[in-house]
C-alpha cells in the first residue's frame, strides 16, 4: 500500500505494536502509522494575502485606532497645533476626542469649531452665549480646550 493511498483512506487504523521485528537488513523508521489529516471547514486568510484588512484587529474589535480614526486624529492634531497648542497638548486633546467619538458623546471643543478665529475670539458668540458684547467674545485658553455643549457650534471643514 502506498503512502498516498494510506492518506486517502478514511479508516486508517494505526499499528499499536511499534516494536515488531522487521526483515533482516532493513534500515528505516519503525513506528505507528499516523492518523489521516482532518480537513478544516474554515479557510484562514493566507499569510501572503495581497489585500489584507488593516482594520481587522482595530476598533471595535480591539483597542487600537482604525484607519478612519487615525486620519481624523492626524487632521485634529494639525488643526490644534495650527491654533497654537504645543504638540503634547494637541496629542492629548486629539486622543481624548477619539474616546469621545467612540462613546458617542455630543460635547465639542471650541478648537473644533469653524467660528473660532485665530485670535481666540468666538465668531458666533451670540448663538453660543459666551458673551454679551462682541468685544467680550475673546475666549480664555482653558475654555477653548474644554469639552462642552454649544448651541453655536459649527463643524470645521
Amino acid at each position: 500500500m502506498s503512502w498516498l493511498s494510506r492518506l486517502k483512506k478514511n479508516e486508517c487504523v494505526p499499528e499499536t505494536d511499534t516494536t515488531k521485528p522487521t526483515k533482516p537488513g532493513f534500515v528505516g523508521f519503525v513506528g505507528a502509522i499516523p492518523e489521516p489529516f482532518q480537513k478544516s471547514s474554515v479557510d484562514p486568510d493566507p499569510a501572503n494575502d495581497p489585500t489584507p484588512d488593516p482594520d481587522r484587529w482595530a476598533w471595535p474589535h480591539g483597542a487600537a485606532m482604525n484607519t478612519a480614526e487615525i486620519d481624523t486624529f492626524t487632521a485634529r492634531l494639525a488643526r490644534f497645533t495650527d491654533r497654537g497648542l504645543n504638540l503634547a497638548d494637541a496629542e492629548y486633546l486629539a486622543d481624548k476626542l477619539v474616546t469621545r467619538d467612540r462613546e458617542g458623546d455630543d460635547r465639542r471643543l471650541c478648537l473644533e469649531c469653524a467660528s473660532l478665529h485665530r485670535s481666540g475670539r468666538c465668531g458666533n458668540w451670540q448663538q453660543a452665549g459666551v458673551a454679551i458684547r462682541a468685544r467680550d467674545a475673546q475666549l480664555p485658553g482653558d475654555f477653548a480646550t474644554m469639552l462642552q455643549r454649544c448651541d453655536g457650534f459649527g463643524a470645521a471643514t
